[in-house]
């Protein structure tokens, strides 16, 4: 943008007329060149969010797939413990460094840029969104008329629970992201959960078991609830 500024100003003639030009517009030239510009910006943004999208952690950071095996893990760690720690059934209180940083290397990295929705992917299905940086809020559609705001804090999942239910209960009610900043976010695949859990039964009988009653509870009273508006 700044080069093209400088060219603006550098133009020998600032006014052509329509004759010489060929242009019907009726837009200055140089008004038309930051235009093109900006939207040539907003079109490269959104190409780069795309490509960007769901990266796993070697594929962030290629220098992990060249470390040792222990060095590899002590760095899935550094980067991911602090979020894994704020997912109680997920935290260094049940699992092992080993476990986590086989959670760890499973993960995503997904960016959002602001108007942008987020329920599930389409790739990796549902999980949970633990934000890195930006904001967002979340809704859930509870009737057809009314739709329940919440502010989503950055650094927590806000449906660690509701992850854990199965599909087909959780769709109807399911949690959307709307995001109203550039975000960065660290993606968990439901299925990485419940595979860690499936082979740590003291996580998912301490923890995770209870957290999935309460959330099962919650979608059915939210279903009853709706049934009963006339």
């Amino acid at each position: 943008m700044d080069d093209a500024s400088q060219m603006v100003c550098d133009f020998a003639a600032q006014k052509l007329s329509e004759k010489i030009t060929g242009s019907t517009a009726g837009v200055k030239a140089s008004k038309r060149v930051r235009l093109f510009l900006a939207n040539e910006r907003d079109h490269c943004t959104k190409n780069s969010l795309d490509e960007k999208n769901a990266l796993t952690l070697s594929e962030a950071y290629p220098t992990l797939d060249i470390l040792s095996p222990e060095l590899r893990k002590v760095c899935a760690l550094h980067l991911t413990h602090t979020y894994l720690e704020t997912i109680p059934y997920l935290s260094s209180k049940y699992l092992s460094a080993d476990e986590q940083a086989e959670i760890a290397l499973q993960c995503r990295t997904l960016e959002f840029a602001a108007g942008e929705h987020f329920s599930s992917h389409p790739e990796f299905g549902r999980g949970l969104l633990i934000f890195k940086n930006g904001f967002a809020f979340t809704s859930r559609n509870l009737t057809k008329t009314n739709l329940n705001w919440t502010r989503d804090l950055g650094g927590h999942a806000a449906d660690a629970n509701e992850v854990l239910v199965e599909d087909e209960y959780y769709k109807e009610k399911q949690i959307a992201y709307h995001f109203i900043s550039f975000s960065k976010v660290l993606f968990v695949p439901r299925s990485a959960i419940m595979n860690t859990l499936e082979k740590n039964p003291v996580a998912w009988k301490e923890c995770a078991r209870w957290r999935y009653f309460r959330a099962t509870l919650i979608l059915f009273s939210l279903r009853d609830n709706e049934l009963k508006i006339p």
